[in-house]
Parts: C-alpha cells; sequence; structure tokens
C-alpha cells in the first residue's frame, strides 16, 4: 500500500518544480536537496508537521537516487 502525505497549498510550490522520474539521477538529487532544505526551513512555521513529513520523504528519496548514482559509477 502507498503511503499518502497531505500537502498545503502553502508547499505546493515545490512540487511543482518535481523533475520526472525519466530525469537524470543528478537532476533529481539536486531537486530533493532543493526541497529538503526548503522543507526544514518550514519546520517552525505554521505547517512544520507537514514540512517534517516531507522532509523525511524526501530524504528517503535522496537515499534511493544516492544508492542509484552509487549502482551507476
Amino acid at each position: 500500500m502507498m503511503d499518502r502525505l497531505f500537502v498545503p497549498a502553502a508547499l505546493a510550490g515545490v512540487l511543482a518544480t518535481m523533475p520526472p522520474v525519466s530525469a537524470v539521477a543528478q537532476d533529481r538529487a539536486h531537486w530533493l536537496d532543493a526541497a529538503c532544505e526548503a522543507m526544514r526551513s518550514q519546520f517552525p512555521g505554521p505547517h512544520g508537521l507537514e514540512a517534517m513529513r516531507l522532509a523525511r520523504a524526501f530524504r528517503a528519496a535522496r537515499a534511493e537516487v544516492a544508492d542509484e548514482l552509487a549502482s551507476a559509477a
């Protein structure tokens, strides 16, 4: 079963810039790093809990991309 995350409208702009799955792994890794930092900046705000959950998901995805890059090298 797939996990679902609530994304408040205030944080949806980050997801709008997400590259497609077919993008180069380096592009996805760069986007995931930037998205995770954007979520961390939202921790003290009104959507902090959702931002923490999204940051955790981005870090997990970043680890998968890192594994993909390591296996390609």
